[in-house]
């Protein structure tokens, strides 16, 4: 029966260390591997001396026992301190090797000394081989060393139970586990005095221990490497976050940031349910919103992810899962933080989330600062630029205004065709007419009062005569077209938008152009005339028409209204009639109010 009990054992804890190869990790603890060889090994020590049958093979089984318990409780405290502690003193390593050693190689001793067993008898109990021993010295040192390795173990435990938040409760509820079963058993088994060990047995609950904790042990270590890398490069901060929204850890920069973090312990729950606006709750939120995201857009749990700093989402496009980044500012206690929310990746697959932290307060201040800057530049910029159009515009307008002085026949010409113009534009946007954008508008509207600049270069001879013109003074009085071009190109080169001018120089140039080319100064026909002239022409004609001019009395409404009808698609385009009829009532009450004198 205790033969089957050893047997079992090593079977159990080959089949354990076969598991732990299986799930071996390149950054598993060197020390979870010693472990997990030396196990078989010492139990296969005990199977061996269980089925002895003479004192030889006893005593080499009996050695291979005796390399099991003395390393078997070295690993296990170098397992715990590296976990709980970091990088340990190399020389306290090679002090607890150094002494490990030196008990194996007095065991090693044993039939030839009596420095560690100075006795040593065989005999067969119940079919099981046993050895009965007389302890020399130093199996002696041996007891103090393994009690020496669990008061370390279990000192760094409560240590870390007490001061260090950076570990797992769970895995020092393990280890603490582990320490007591092993003492105890130890003690146990040399009290009782019985040819039956505990240790193979103890030593299989060993295997399953540190296969439970391995994967979250390694999840910690590599949390832990990121976290220094990241101290490393500069300020960012960094913590992680499990599955299972347990906290994993964060850098000294995060808590710098954030020191409710240093109150949080590694494994327990990441939130904050006291506090809304902590900002435990306010990250917690912010992993929250990345996963109902992410299960949205179907992430995946089996591939790389991508650092996608550029823009917010990684797409892959055949119909593969794809990891994606989100980004949040976050304002607190003065600063300006930048939040980015990722997957945690090891071993190309989902272990959590991971949140960086980069401090951009620096950064965005200087960027409002500058923001600012531009916008009251642009804003000095726009009011001088302004000022000077204003300028600009008062200049034409006095040009034409001076031109007007002069023409003894057409007061106030130039305001009420700019009004005319006006109101018909306003009919065909709300027809939203094809090809009539807002800038056009304006444009015309603003040029309006230059059509007539050219008549500054007509013989005041002409130009001030009070009846009507001889055919040669009309052809001198028709020259203003042109001329008037020649004049609005020279005034607005250069200060006046390349559209804008262009508008300009075409109203004063052709609006006395006819739709059936017939008109001045170059004889344009239909399209060829430019859409703004076409505008300017209704206007100029139906003001000379309701105006009284010192060779004619004003006609009416009635009248003015026919004659501009019976000249579309000849003298006007027809196209415009629609919009010429639409204003009709608003042009008349225009020019009512302004033979009252109120317009």
């Amino acid at each position: 029966m205790i033969e089957a009990y050893y047997l079992t054992a090593f079977i159990l804890s080959v089949l354990g260390t076969l598991i732990f190869v299986w799930r071996w990790k390149s950054d598993t603890n060197i020390y979870f591997a010693l472990l997990f060889i030396l196990i078989p090994i010492s139990n296969m020590g005990f199977y061996l001396l269980a089925i002895s049958t003479e004192i030889n093979g006893a005593l080499l089984a009996n050695t291979i026992t005796i390399l099991g318990g003395n390393f078997l409780s070295l690993f296990i405290m170098l397992s715990i301190v590296t976990m709980y502690e970091g990088n340990i003193s190399k020389i306290f390593t090679v002090v607890m090797f150094a002494l490990s050693f030196i008990l194996f190689g007095g065991a090693l001793t044993i039939g030839h000394s009596d420095i560690y067993y100075k006795d040593a008898e065989f005999s067969i109990v119940d079919g099981v081989g046993t050895i009965n021993k007389v302890y020399g010295p130093m199996h002696n040192i041996f007891y103090v060393v393994i009690i020496l390795h669990a008061v370390i173990g279990i000192g760094v435990i409560i240590y870390s139970f007490k001061g260090n938040k950076g570990v797992s409760y769970k895995s020092l509820i393990f280890f603490s586990a582990i320490e007591v079963i092993s003492l105890s058993s130890y003690l146990i088994g040399k009290g009782m005095g019985s040819n039956l060990s505990l240790m193979p047995a103890e030593c299989v609950i060993f295997q399953i221990f540190f296969l439970s904790i391995m994967e979250n042990t390694s999840l910690y270590n590599i949390s832990r490497v990121q976290a220094s890398s990241l101290i490393d490069k500069g300020e960012n901060g960094f913590l992680s976050v499990s599955k299972k929204n347990k906290f994993i850890g964060s850098n000294n920069t995060a808590k710098e940031f954030f020191p409710e973090l240093a109150r949080l312990r590694v494994d327990k729950l990441f939130h904050d349910k006291n506090n809304e606006n902590s900002i435990i709750s306010i990250l917690a939120g912010y992993i929250e919103g990345f996963k109902n995201n992410c299960n949205h857009n179907n992430c995946g749990d089996n591939e790389h992810t991508h650092h996608a700093h550029e823009h917010k989402n990684e797409k892959k496009h055949n119909n593969e899962k794809f990891f994606h980044e989100e980004e949040h500012i976050l304002e607190r206690d003065g600063k300006i933080y930048k939040i980015l929310v990722e997957h945690l990746m090891y071993q190309k697959k989902i272990k959590g989330y991971q949140i960086s932290i980069i401090d951009e307060t620096k950064e965005r201040k200087y960027t409002k600062l500058l923001q600012e800057y531009n916008q009251n530049l642009e804003h000095e910029v726009a009011e001088k630029t302004e000022h000077i159009q204003e300028i600009q515009d008062k200049m034409v307008l006095g040009l034409a205004d001076m031109v007007e002085n002069r023409d003894a026949n057409t007061g106030g010409h130039i305001k009420r065709t700019s009004r005319v113009v006006s109101i018909l534009i306003d009919e065909m946007k709300k027809d939203r007419m094809e090809g009539l954008d807002d800038e056009f508008c304006k444009c015309v509207i603003k040029a309006a009062p230059m059509h007539d600049l050219g008549k500054i270069a007509v013989d005041d001879a002409v130009l001030r005569k009070p009846g009507r013109f001889t055919p040669e003074e009309f052809e001198k009085m028709k020259t203003h077209a042109a001329k008037g071009a020649e004049i609005v190109h020279k005034v607005l080169a250069d200060v006046e938008e390349p559209r804008f001018q262009q508008i300009a120089e075409n109203v004063a140039h052709y609006h006395h152009e006819r739709w059936d080319g017939s008109g001045y100064p170059e004889g344009k026909k239909g399209e060829d005339i430019p859409f703004e002239a076409r505008i300017m022409a209704i206007a100029d004609v139906y003001d000379a028409l309701v105006s009284k001019r010192c060779y004619k009395e004003s006609m009416s409404f009635e009248q003015a209204f026919n004659i501009i009808e019976e000249g579309m698609g000849t003298q006007f385009d027809e196209r415009l009639n629609k919009y010429f009829v639409a204003a009709r009532k608003k042009l008349e009450a225009y020019y009512t109010e302004a033979k009252e004198g109120r317009a």
